[in-house]
């Protein structure tokens, strides 16, 4: 009976993952500059705004770098079911004798708060239909969103633009090559709007995965082949 008992206790204690909840540190021992560089991350994120109790149950370390010219450590927020990677740039400057880290986190978030609660991800995918239609390669991301600056825990996707828009848009070019046509820009305007060509739109969905707030911008997935020379009618 005591052997038994012992094998149960042996085993729970097993079962029982090491440093329960976020963890802070990556599988790997981490050198002295890798610690520093951990340390001083995680103040700079806790300095936007969340609490050290918020950080310390919801982010863990999953990645450290520490090279010449490559100094970053990547984060994993974990939060209602919800993962998105974090990402710090490190720099630094010179104050006299002294070398100042700087932590590219700071505009990456901006302005953050505790995260209480969240929408579940069949909500939020219903939310993104609703607003633009059927998505593709939907993705989690926390970062600055609103205007303000305030950090959002993010669900975001695209989708192909309404042929609407993209006709408005290609009917846009056509006006500026009547425009160059007539010689209403400079060579040096011609030569900026010429480079790069427009390329097929999408629209880009955001939903807040607090809120349930939907927003809606637009963008170009590629370039496209170039515009057909206007021809004026004689």
């Amino acid at each position: 009976m005591r052997t038994t008992l012992l094998f149960i206790l042996a085993a729970a204690a097993l079962a029982v993952p090491r440093g329960a909840g976020a963890q802070t540190t990556p599988t790997k021992e981490m050198t002295d500059a890798e610690r520093a560089l951990v340390a001083g991350s995680r103040e700079a994120i806790i300095e936007t705004g969340i609490s050290p109790a918020f950080f310390d149950g919801h982010f863990r370390v999953a990645r450290v770098v520490d090279r010449p010219g490559d100094r970053r450590v990547v984060w994993l927020l974990s939060v209602g079911g919800y993962e998105a990677s974090v990402n710090d740039s490190v720099g630094f400057y010179t104050e006299g004798a002294r070398r100042v880290d700087t932590h590219s986190v700071a505009a990456t978030l901006s302005s953050t708060s505790d995260i209480t609660r969240t929408i579940t991800r069949r909500r939020a995918e219903a939310l993104m239909r609703r607003c633009i239609g059927r998505f593709s390669d939907p993705q989690v991301e926390y970062r600055a969103h609103v205007a303000g600056g305030r950090a959002a825990l993010l669900l975001t996707a695209h989708a192909p633009a309404p042929r609407r828009r993209q006709a408005r848009v290609r009917g846009g070019r056509e006006e500026r090559g009547r425009a160059r046509s007539d010689g209403a820009q400079s060579s040096d305007e011609v030569g900026a709007e010429d480079e790069g060509g427009e390329g097929p739109f999408v629209v880009l969905g955001a939903v807040d995965l607090v809120t349930g707030e939907c927003t809606v911008g637009y963008g170009q997935a590629g370039p496209l082949p170039p515009a057909r020379p206007f021809r004026r009618q004689r």
